[in-house]
């Protein structure tokens, strides 16, 4: 994952400035709806298309159908965030989070289609621009000033994961990432 020179520094400032104009604490935890909201972008699981038919809904659902977890539209001039039902809460928020920080960054929306068996298909994949998205959502979920001060507060895991809903998964990617275990463990030496 190379990003171009100051990306992660850019995405802990827009971290912080969503919050600000939310009206939340660097270190509140913001939701992917909380945020579609904000920036005015709707968002519907798969059972909300009225348009699709039982056979497609059960497709689009599958659990089993690792392909797809959300895709962005644009209907008009409105952007629409279309989600798969998944059990997990956090798992929710983050693939909505990564659909909104592809438009935050203003990536193009990827051409998709229904291949014949039900999974989705993407036609344009960039691979720099999911990892750009996968970035930017962690830093949004996770912004570094949380995970500093939940490190020195001695806040368990599981705690962490449900105040921010996000997956352990995501949590033990950013603070890998960002080094904060690694940072906070060399200041106590």
């Amino acid at each position: 994952m190379a990003f171009r020179r100051g990306f992660k520094s850019q995405c802990e400032r827009r971290s912080v400035e969503y919050r600000r104009q939310l009206g939340l604490n660097q270190t509140d935890p913001l939701s992917a709806d909380l945020l579609a909201m904000h920036l005015g972008v709707t968002v519907w699981s798969v059972a909300d298309v009225a348009a699709l038919g039982v056979e497609d809904q059960a497709a689009l659902c599958d659990e089993n159908d690792d392909s797809w977890s959300a895709l962005t539209m644009r209907v008009g001039t409105n952007n629409l965030v279309i989600y798969k039902p998944v059990s997990s809460t956090g798992r929710r928020n983050n693939v909505i989070m990564h659909e909104l920080s592809h438009i935050i960054l203003g990536h193009d929306l990827a051409d998709a289609c229904i291949m014949d068996d039900g999974s989705l298909v993407p036609g344009n994949f960039d691979q720099d621009q999911e990892d750009e998205a996968d970035w930017l959502a962690g830093t949004l979920l996770l912004p570094r000033p949380a995970l500093v001060s939940s490190r020195r507060r001695r806040v368990a895991d599981q705690v962490v994961c449900r105040q921010y809903l996000v997956s352990q998964e995501m949590l033990t990617w950013r603070l890998r990432m960002t080094g904060v275990d690694y940072q906070l463990a060399r200041s106590r030496t």
